[in-house]
């Protein structure tokens, strides 16, 4: 057996790539070098999220608290990967243990994650801080309510 170590790309060499962190979706503070990939070679995706991984910085806020991260479940292709709707939160785990969430074993995962997603309807309810994003959906949903309205 052969020794362990990079299966070199013809075309792209060890084939390097600057990760997304999963979370904030900034990138990593490293490198991935991802050498062949597939049949066809392909050049490793820049821009993209490789791990579940937190970058240093989310590492950094989910020893401080549980991240919160707004998204619209209408516009979810995968629930492990919802459409982020630019919402991002910290909140003390104290904080979060208060609020009306159940079950209790929910509370206990998202506390051992130290994150959650919350779709825009309940981030709303919340009263947290909308994101660009938000606002801009409230106000089409606004001008459509006007547009669509009574007819007589």
């Amino acid at each position: 057996m052969g020794e362990p170590g990079i299966r070199l790309s013809p075309k792209h060499g060890v084939n390097p790539a600057v990760p997304k962190c999963f979370y904030c979706q900034e990138d990593k503070n490293e490198v991935i070098l991802a050498g062949r990939i597939g049949r066809d070679d392909l050049e490793a995706p820049h821009g993209a999220v490789w791990d579940y991984e937190p970058c240093d910085k989310c590492q950094e806020l989910m020893e401080q608290g549980i991240i919160l991260i707004s998204v619209d479940e209408k516009k979810t292709d995968d629930e492990r990967n919802p459409f982020r709707t630019g919402g991002w939160i910290v909140i003390k785990e104290e904080a979060f243990r208060r609020l009306p969430i159940k079950p209790q074993e929910l509370v206990e995962d998202v506390c051992k994650k130290r994150m959650t997603f919350i779709p825009d309807e309940v981030w709303k309810l919340m009263g947290l801080p909308l994101s660009d994003y938000q606002k801009e959906q409230e106000k089409k949903d606004e001008d459509a309510a006007v547009d669509s309205g009574p007819t007589t």
